[in-house]
């Protein structure tokens, strides 16, 4: 088993065998954070590859600080690459919000605690995927992969203040699905 500094070294030497043990490490990881910004895994597929194009080209200007720091920079390629996915085919709408709206009136400490009963983690991740998409790329962007609204904003073109409505609906279809599915008193999302 090669060390994550041998398989970049002999990725920027251009050595395919590493460029092989690359893609077998990290491509099913990679390939569920493709797959949560696509409605189906044909297209999750063709951003994977993609991604891994500019992986590729670009790992000669890779330094490897830690353990983990691969999968760190390669992860932000294939989010990066996703977005620009979804801004190229237009797969995705934001609706824009009155700038002053003021979520954060609009969400109670309740919803703030994350309390989850036992819901099966496949069952939310279903529930997640069947979002329309502005909904889905936001709550990914902000949940799973932790960019701030200032970020989500930077790279999605949008305001701040729609980056927030949009994780606001976003927990709100959830919610309603995940109460539909269980037929309980809503759950905080």
């Amino acid at each position: 088993m090669f060390s994550e500094k041998e398989i970049v070294d002999g990725c920027k030497n251009g050595k395919k065998k590493f460029q092989d043990l690359l893609y077998e490490k990290y491509s099913a990881l990679l390939l569920g954070v493709c797959i949560r910004y696509t409605k189906n895994r044909m297209e999750a597929e063709d951003i994977l590859h993609d991604a891994f194009i500019k992986i590729l080209i670009n790992i000669k200007f890779f330094e490897l600080k830690n353990e983990g720091s691969l999968y760190s920079w390669l992860k932000r390629i294939t989010v990066n690459t996703a977005l620009n996915y979804l801004r190229d085919n237009l797969k995705h709408t934001f609706n824009q919000d009155i700038d002053d709206f003021n979520i954060s009136n609009q969400i109670s400490d309740s919803e703030e605690k994350n309390s989850y009963p036992d819901i099966e983690p496949k069952e939310i991740l279903k529930r997640i995927n069947e979002m329309p998409n502005g909904y889905k790329v936001v709550f990914n962007m902000y949940v799973i992969e932790k960019y701030s609204h200032q970020e989500i904003a930077d790279l999605l073109g949008i305001s701040i203040n729609t980056s927030k409505t949009q994780l606001f609906k976003a927990k709100k279809h959830l919610q309603e699905k995940l109460t539909q599915k269980y037929n309980e008193p809503k759950y905080a999302i």
